[in-house]
This record gives structure tokens, sequence and C-alpha cells, in this order.
């Protein structure tokens, strides 16, 4: 029973060392990723901030990774939220979805690391 054990532990540390993950930056945490695939094509992707900050975020810049079910990276690209007087900012504890349609052929995977956010009051972390 223990060496069942063993081997069931060992084999989910194995899963999880080369996982890629999603980072946030200066308490903007980005809180899922989900993704649409269709006929071997990454069609969307729908990504969550969470602002964690005491702040107003009004603009958040990201790189974006796509990878296949092996793992190996496809594509890399960027894209960026800036609010408007049409679109409202993150405010402090809020969360919001955006959504991109960027077309990636045999991406399964969809890795978000945040690179820069700025905040209403004038000021930038990245």
């Amino acid at each position: 029973m223990t060496k069942l054990f063993l081997i069931a532990v060992f084999a989910f540390l194995g899963q999880t060392a080369n996982i890629q993950s999603n980072k946030g930056l200066c308490k903007v945490e980005v809180n899922d990723v989900s993704k649409t695939t269709s006929f071997g094509y990454l069609v969307g992707y729908s990504v969550t901030f969470k602002n964690n900050s005491k702040k107003t975020v009004d603009g958040v810049y990201w790189n974006v990774y796509f990878y296949n079910n092996n793992g190996d990276l496809i594509k890399e690209d960027k894209s960026t939220f800036n609010s408007t007087s049409l679109i409202d900012p993150i405010a402090s504890g809020f969360t919001k979805i955006l959504v991109r349609s960027p077309r990636v052929k045999g991406a399964s995977k969809v890795i978000v690391k945040i690179t820069k956010v700025h905040f209403s009051d004038g000021t930038t972390c990245n």
C-alpha cells in the first residue's frame, strides 16, 4: 500500500514539475485562462485578471505563449488591455475577463504572463 502511495506521489510531482504556469505582477493576478479549439486551431482564449492591489488598474500588458500537447512552444505573442471612456478600468478587488482570437494551428495550451501594469494614478509597475 505504501509503495502505491509513493508511486502516486512521485508521478504527481513529476507531472507538476514541468507544468508552465500563468504569472501575475504587482498584485494583479491571472485567475483563469480558458481556450477554444476547433479543427486543430486554437481559435480563441479568455483571460481573467484580478486586481488585488489597492489602486485602480487602467492598463495591463502581457505575453501569451501557445503550446501543443507535447509541451512544445508553437507561438509567442503580446497583448494589452487599456481602459477608455467606454471600457471600465479594473477597480481594486475586482476582476475583468478579456477575450482574444489568435487562431494558432496546433496549439492546445495557453500561458499568460503579465509584463507591465499601469495604474490610474499614473504609476507603472513592470
